[in-house]
This record gives C-alpha cells, sequence and structure tokens, in this order.
C-alpha cells in the first residue's frame, strides 16, 4: 500500500467504530482530506491526543481501498494557549469551521492553509482577538473570490454571539 506525508491542522475528528476515530484535516500538500485513526479512543493510544482538533503536525498516512489511514503523526504545534482561553479558543474554532465549510475533500490551496496557519499563531501568541479574527475573514473571503473593496465582512463572530472579547 503506498503512504504519503502531510503537513496538516486537524479540524476536527468524530468517533468512529469502537475504538477509532475519524479526522479531518487541512494540508498543506493535498487539501482536505478524511481520515482514520485506528485505536485513537482507546487509553494507551499513541494517536489519540495527536490528532485532536487543532493540532498541528506532520501525518504518515497510507492509501487505504476506500479511507486513507494515519499510521504515525508528530505533533509541531498543540495551540495551547489557544486552547485555554475560550475567546481564542472560540475564534479557533471559527477559522478551522470557515476552512471545512469552505473547501472540498482533495483541494489543494496551499495559500488557506498558510492563512489557517498563520490565523492560530497570531490567537497563540496574544493578539488581540477581534482584530485576528476580522482579518482572517477578509483574507479567507479575497482567497475564496467573495471580497468587494469598500464592502466590509458583516458577519463577525464575536459581534454576533454578543461576546465582548476584551474581558476574557
Amino acid at each position: 500500500m503506498p503512504a504519503f506525508k502531510a503537513r496538516a491542522i486537524s479540524l476536527k475528528t468524530k468517533p468512529f467504530a469502537e475504538a477509532d476515530k475519524m479526522v479531518t484535516l487541512f494540508s498543506l500538500e493535498h487539501g482536505k482530506i478524511r481520515v482514520l485513526a485506528k485505536s485513537a479512543r482507546r487509553v494507551p493510544s499513541s494517536l489519540g491526543g495527536k490528532v485532536e482538533t487543532l493540532s498541528y503536525g506532520e501525518y504518515l498516512i497510507i492509501k487505504g481501498r476506500s479511507i486513507d489511514i494515519v499510521s504515525q503523526c508528530e505533533v509541531l504545534e498543540t495551540f495551547d494557549s489557544v486552547r485555554c482561553n475560550p475567546a481564542t479558543l472560540m475564534i479557533g474554532l471559527y477559522f478551522l469551521k470557515l476552512i471545512d465549510a469552505g473547501t472540498s475533500e482533495g483541494q489543494n490551496n496551499p495559500e488557506l492553509f498558510d492563512l489557517l496557519l498563520k490565523g492560530l499563531t497570531a490567537l497563540k501568541q496574544g493578539k488581540d482577538p477581534r482584530t485576528v479574527e476580522l482579518r482572517f475573514e477578509k483574507a479567507f473571503m479575497r482567497r475564496e473570490g467573495i471580497f468587494r473593496d469598500g464592502v466590509e465582512p458583516k458577519y463577525c463572530l464575536s459581534e454576533h454571539l454578543g461576546v465582548d472579547l476584551t474581558k476574557w
């Protein structure tokens, strides 16, 4: 079975079968891909925490007949500081949701991958979450071809939810 490496950010996971996880990755080389992390829900699993949402790593993936399987993973960044702050976590998950909804499987988009990584890194560095969010939305819309000059994004997650990010 052929194998390939992918530098990717985990967009989401969900339970699969008894002890496995279905993981949606957004990779630099291959775009959005769905892979199976076998035994990732078992306690002594070597993959369990490495494939969790927001994890950025180097994945070794084996091509399967119907679904690809994660064989190994080297974590490059966990974005723990983003996970620990409710305001940055909310925005980080929003970024992942936008990428997941705005891309198709197998659609290679290195510019979008770089945007996601830069957005999460800015949140990790403690930059103003609202500013990072607005810049991300605008850059995302430009890359997807739906941005018009002079028209600011009307939807901002923090405003929509009525959250004052300065109080977090």
